[in-house]
């Protein structure tokens, strides 16, 4: 029977140390954490890892951590996937059988890949909260960390995890920054937390609409008592939008709504204008509009939002000349900057042909921070 083995035990039987069990990896910043377990009575004296084809190698200073559960690192590697060979050694001399792991390890190429949480909104509400509303965050997301000052000028520090979509801070200091930075592990396991290069800086939004706007939500009001097109109250309008009996831009559809409509026996709208002017400290704003039903074809409607008490005609390229900011009414709303304090003027301007129309429910002026 023991011609079988012969072969395999010239010079005496051959001694094993004791092989590490249960080896488990963990990914980090250009380093590996392992663990492994070993019995009560294993042999191993000493552990080393090879990798590179065996070019590379570390002895791992390992250590107990509870019972027969072990664990070691070993640093200073480049970004990578690595197979890692893992033997023990007795004090003989005697190595185990190999034992196999595969782990990625990230380092600043990684956490150059990395981005902020969207941030979908930061308002300040009528209590003067700050509430910022987040995306869904990704599932390497830790969380996100916002810095702030709160109302004793100390500065706070409030992180929101990766499930927590919203979060209401009471005791900012209104104006001054609020910034925030994500931090990321690429494995759940991972033992390091990764960080977006930069923080970024909350753009805040305050609503001022009724500081600042007349006549600017539903229900809106009507200078004229009867009949379904009439003038809105508050809002000049030129003769060409009243062109249902000398009144237009407001009319009773959808519970009253800002409104242009030509054709359908009615004349056609060229540079037709809405608006109101309105006294604007210097800073920067968001025009915002809340759409109703609308059919507009090839016509060419615009917010506008431009220094002064007028708004001028298109010009050849359908832009308004000198407005601080103008878009497609479809777009719904656009930012812009006041470079002085003084008389600023919100409206529309709008060129309709044939059978078109549209309705806004609502006017939104904010203020950022």
């Amino acid at each position: 029977m023991n011609d079988t083995i012969a072969p395999f035990i010239e010079g005496g039987e051959i001694s094993y140390a004791t092989k590490v069990d249960s080896l488990k990896s963990f990914s980090g910043r250009n380093r590996v954490g392992l663990t492994w377990e070993l019995p009560a009575n294993h042999s191993a004296h000493k552990v080393f890892a090879f990798w590179n084809k065996d070019q590379d190698s570390v002895e791992l200073l390992f250590k107990p951590v509870k019972g027969k559960l072990y664990d070691a690192e070993i640093k200073d590697l480049q970004e990578a996937t690595y197979l890692f060979d893992i033997y023990s050694y007795d004090k003989e001399g005697n190595r185990s059988i190999k034992t196999l792991t595969s782990v990625n390890v990230y380092g600043e190429r990684y956490e150059a890949t990395l981005l902020n949480r969207i941030l979908l909104s930061a308002k300040i509400d009528v209590n003067d909260q700050l509430i910022a509303v987040f995306a869904n965050a990704e599932e390497a997301n830790v969380g996100t960390e916002i810095v702030y000052t709160d109302i004793l000028n100390k500065q706070k520090k409030v992180n929101v995890n990766r499930l927590q979509n919203e979060i209401v801070i009471a005791d900012w200091k209104i104006g001054t920054p609020v910034l925030y930075r994500s931090s990321y592990k690429p494995k759940a396991n991972a033992i390091d937390t990764f960080y977006v290069k930069e923080e970024e800086t909350m753009k805040i939004t305050k609503d001022i609409s009724a500081q600042y706007l007349k006549n600017f939500q539903q229900p809106f009001l009507p200078v004229q008592q009867a009949n379904r097109f009439r003038d809105p109250l508050n809002w000049i309008v030129n003769a060409t939008v009243q062109n249902h009996g000398e009144m237009g831009g407001w009319s009773t559809d959808d519970n009253t709504v800002l409104n242009m409509e030509s054709g359908w026996g009615s004349t056609n709208i060229v540079n037709g204008k809405m608006y109101q002017t309105t006294m604007l400290p210097k800073g920067e704003y968001r025009l915002q509009v809340e759409l109703g039903a609308f059919g507009l074809g090839s016509s060419t409607v615009k917010i506008v939002a431009i220094p002064g008490q007028v708004i001028p005609d298109f010009d050849s390229n359908k832009q308004v000349p000198g407005a601080y900011g103008s878009i497609s009414l479809e777009l719904k709303g656009f930012d812009f900057t006041v470079s002085n304090d003084g008389p600023v003027t919100i409206g529309f301007i709008a060129n309709m042909i044939g059978d078109q129309y549209w309705r806004v429910r609502k006017v939104t002026l904010y203020r950022y921070n």
